[in-house]
């Protein structure tokens, strides 16, 4: 079957029956937050710590495909459901999740797919139309206007101060990635915990993050450019300002990304301009030396590892998370 939602809630009850449950969308952390969701409510919230929860990332999922296959039946120590996870898997592979669901037998893993997404005349679509065992689930990019910002906003308990301030978040949204829009309005919603005065201007521009950081840009050119010494400096310079490993990550994922537009479409286009970071001058000479230096294929491998070192600073304790993300970035400059 296949379905076309914005949230998953309430409309769970139906997935103990799939074998296969595909989400397909642009909006990484959204995947996330349902793939999460969804895993609860088939095995509990606690099937990651007991191990009943097996993961395969991007392109290892077709290299493994009959370790994958094998793990349908496996059992776990532990009584629940089990939940295979594919993370990044590409529409050309999507002939796995066939093969999965002609091996699936009731109660088998659970089989949960995260897909960036699918083209227009997708055969893939097309052949999952009628099944009765794999849910096809796309999230519609959200259009963000006056109507969707009050009911995000009266979600969070806010109140806002005027229609200025809706018109700036709208703006805003319309030239940055859903992932990031997110993450910065969930700042927003922190930095108006506990405080009851309407959201205003004045509070947007002290909080988002407009335009970038100089140390994050410097870190993702030291990384562009394979300079490890900087790379170092810069690493360093962020641990010591106490910022977060994932925001790092995120930041360092978006240049590669605006890269790869760069590479496809010109420095000119509407499609690299719109994306965030927003490159100027300097920034944005140095970005088209990069795209040049660095092929799709090799962009495609740098989202691979940033997408695997994000699961896994999300899963460990802030303990381990410099040592991941250092091995991540020293991962990158061998690409």
């Amino acid at each position: 079957m296949i379905y076309y939602r914005e949230k998953i809630n309430g409309f769970t009850d139906t997935f103990h029956n799939c074998s296969v449950i595909v989400l397909v969308s642009q909006n990484y952390n959204l995947l996330q937050k349902e793939a999460q969701k969804i895993s609860d409510t088939i095995a509990g919230p606690k099937a990651d710590d007991e191990m009943r929860i097996t993961r395969y990332f991007n392109r290892e999922i077709n290299e493994k495909k009959q370790d994958i296959l094998s793990s349908l039946r496996t059992k776990s120590f532990f009584p629940g459901r089990q939940i295979i996870l594919l993370s990044g898997l590409s529409e050309k592979d999507c002939k796995i999740i066939k093969e999965i669901d002609a091996e699936w037998q009731n109660d088998d893993a659970i089989t949960i797919v995260m897909m960036n997404e699918l083209s227009g005349n997708s055969a893939f679509k097309k052949s999952v139309a009628s099944s009765t065992r794999v849910n096809l689930i796309i999230y519609p990019k959200q259009k963000i206007d006056d109507e969707f910002l009050m009911g995000k906003l009266a979600g969070e308990g806010m109140n806002f101060d005027g229609k200025e301030i809706l018109d700036i978040i709208t703006d805003f949204a319309k030239f940055t990635p859903e992932a990031i829009f997110e993450r910065e309005f969930e700042k927003l919603v922190l930095f108006k915990l506990n405080d009851n005065k309407p959201l205003s201007v004045d509070d947007f521009f002290n909080i988002i993050s407009v335009n970038y950081e100089i140390n994050e840009l410097s870190l993702a050119v030291a990384l562009a450019e394979r300079n490890i010494v900087e790379l170092e400096k810069g690493l360093n310079a962020f641990y010591s300002q106490g910022k977060s490993p994932i925001y790092i990550l995120q930041f360092v994922f978006a240049y590669f990304y605006k890269l790869s537009l760069i590479k496809l479409h010109g420095p000119n286009s509407f499609d690299a301009k719109r994306e965030y970071p927003f490159l100027r001058s300097n920034d944005l000479e140095r970005a088209k030396i990069h795209a040049k230096k660095w092929s799709l294929d090799q962009i495609s491998r740098v989202a691979d590892a940033l997408t695997i070192s994000d699961l896994k600073l999300r899963k460990y304790s802030s303990l381990f998370q410099r040592s991941i993300l250092t091995q991540c970035f020293h991962k990158i400059l061998t690409i």
